[in-house]
């Protein structure tokens, strides 16, 4: 796996060394980050069920300010630790091993401008994360949610879809919250 765009463009990183987990593909994170060109500079960041952490990371290489990685999967906060050394970005990042959904009710965070999240598919994660994230405050009034899903999924009634990209059965919504 490589980073697809910005100033780390073809560097190697770190997969994720457990086969329940489904890592963003690099055709998915190259047109979500094409479609994003100019927005991430000097942001903050949240991938939210990390894996890798290819998603922040790709974020990093685009100018955002910080990134801030959730999984509670030890192999995924591995491989994101392992990924920002050999990338000389542990200083603009935070790694936290736990629960997305405990982690989004501690309200033990800062606003994020963009926060990705690609829960895995077969739980029904993805409604229940931004039920949560509708609650909380970690959005501001101008964050944009990106959300990464099954083209057969539907999107929650608390967002509204402003954008939308597919990529085979991959669908990355941006949403932002209803007012």
């Amino acid at each position: 796996m490589r980073i697809t765009s910005g100033e780390l463009k073809g560097r190697k990183i770190f997969e994720v060394k457990d086969k329940r987990v489904r890592e963003s593909l690099d055709k998915v994170r190259e047109s979500l980050f094409n479609s994003l060109r100019g927005e991430i500079e000097g942001k903050i960041f949240y991938d939210l069920y990390a894996g890798s952490g290819a998603v922040g990371i790709e974020a990093l290489s685009n100018k955002a300010k910080f990134s801030i990685f959730v999984d509670k999967n030890i192999f995924s906060i591995r491989a994101i630790n392992e990924n920002l050394k050999n990338l000389n970005l542990l200083d603009r990042a935070e790694i936290f091993r736990m629960d997305v959904i405990r982690f989004l009710k501690t309200k033990k965070y800062i606003k994020g401008d963009f926060i990705f999240l690609d829960p895995p598919y077969e739980f029904n994660l993805g409604e229940k994360t931004l039920e949560i994230l509708n609650l909380s405050n970690i959005i501001k009034e101008e964050t944009i949610i990106l959300y990464e899903h099954s083209k057969r999924e539907r999107v929650s009634d608390y967002f509204e879809i402003y954008k939308s990209l597919k990529i085979g059965d991959t669908a990355i919504d941006f949403l932002r919250r209803r007012i």
